[in-house]
């Protein structure tokens, strides 16, 4: 059995790729908790892994704990303890703590608060958490960025939970470097605790890397194409009503049979040069999709059009690039609908299932060999 907590957990795209791990290790996965503000995200958690206990909230109002210093010189001021009992009892000595904190303040796409935004303390409620609860592994996911953030939570995080007994490894994991139609790339802090069973640190990501390369990577067509059936869920299908000038843009690179959209046809404002030069454009068919942000269904926010149809990703093709299975239920409870806007949220921001599935063979491949 290998027992999950779940921080910041959407819709729980982690577990998908953690769960497949589990089952290739002949092993079943129990989600024991799952944290996360938005609760109609948390009811779609639940449907689709039985989740044990979910709890609307911030992971910050689960622990007590206070940091002093950053980087290499950061220290818990205390032992960081769980607030409440029960949910203490519940976590005690989990396998695994998977989290993918806020990205969007350490993104090299917010050029408004970016390395200091607020949201990326709350990085550091994840190891302690962790400790609180004696983890005895944990997988952290965010942006590759965030190595450059302000307040330095990576290297603080490094710090409190080596403090406290956990071997570290670090990375950047790729999905298409895995074979997977999708050219995301995500930072990886993966910790294991010492003295927990299998008696090491994590296997090291380059090690994850080796182990898991292929040697090319499979198509959007592959994916998407075809006859292949995707969800039968209405809503995953649904389309925004583009504007008139988009639906000329999109017009315009099948016309010319071309992917980059012409600066002549793009906004004024973009009309002198872009330095996002896949914005507005269409997606090859024979190559891995872009990374797949809460974007995917506006042209103006990267390389969304379909490469074969003139319009943008639906959520079903969307969710398919995320690994999502096409048997997942999107919707927060049997007459609950999801908006596009929850589904463009909930899809763009999950952690994509071969990155959870590496990043789990990371932090419990000393148990499972053992």
């Amino acid at each position: 059995m290998v027992r999950v907590a779940d921080l910041f957990c959407g819709i729980g795209g982690f577990l998908v790729g953690s769960g497949q791990l589990a089952t290739d290790a002949g092993a079943e996965q129990r989600c024991e908790l799952a944290v996360d503000i938005d609760a109609d995200a948390l009811a779609v958690h639940q449907r689709n892994h039985a989740t044990r206990r979910a709890v609307e909230a911030s992971v910050t109002s689960l622990v007590d704990y206070r940091i002093r210093g950053t980087g290499a010189e950061a220290e818990f001021v205390y032992p960081p303890e769980m607030i409440d009992d029960e949910l203490a009892a519940a976590c005690e000595e989990i396998d695994l703590v998977a989290a993918g904190p806020p990205c969007q303040g350490h993104s090299n796409l917010n050029n408004r608060s970016r390395r200091n935004d607020r949201r990326n303390l709350l990085y550091l409620a994840v190891p302690a958490f962790a400790v609180a609860c004696r983890a005895r592994s944990v997988a952290i996911e965010n942006v590759t960025s965030v190595v450059h953030d302000g307040a330095d939570v990576v290297a603080t995080t490094k710090a409190l939970l080596g403090a406290y007994g956990y071997s570290i490894t670090e990375g950047v994991l790729a999905a298409d470097e895995m074979g997977w139609p999708q050219t995301r790339r995500r930072h990886f802090l993966i910790a294991r605790r010492l003295d927990a069973p299998g008696g090491s640190g994590p296997l090291p990501l380059t090690e994850v890397r080796e182990l898991l390369a292929q040697d090319r990577p499979r198509s959007v067509v592959w994916a998407i194409g075809g006859t292949q059936a995707l969800s039968h869920d209405p809503a995953m299908h649904d389309l925004p009503e583009y504007t008139e000038a988009n639906r000329g843009r999109m017009a315009w690179l099948f016309d010319n049979e071309e992917h980059d959209l012409a600066l002549a046809e793009r906004p004024e404002c973009h009309q002198d040069g872009t330095s996002y030069g896949a914005v507005y454009g269409r997606m090859y068919g024979d190559r891995p999709a872009p990374t797949i942000t809460t974007g995917f269904m506006t042209p103006g926010r990267g390389r969304f059009v379909h490469p074969t149809e003139r319009r943008t990703l639906t959520a079903a093709e969307a969710a398919r690039l995320q690994g999502f299975p096409d048997g997942y239920v999107f919707q927060p409870g049997l007459d609950k609908r999801p908006t596009r806007a929850q589904l463009t949220k909930w899809i763009g921001d999950a952690v994509t299932a071969p990155l959870g599935y590496a990043a789990t063979l990371s932090a419990l491949a000393p148990a499972l060999v053992s």
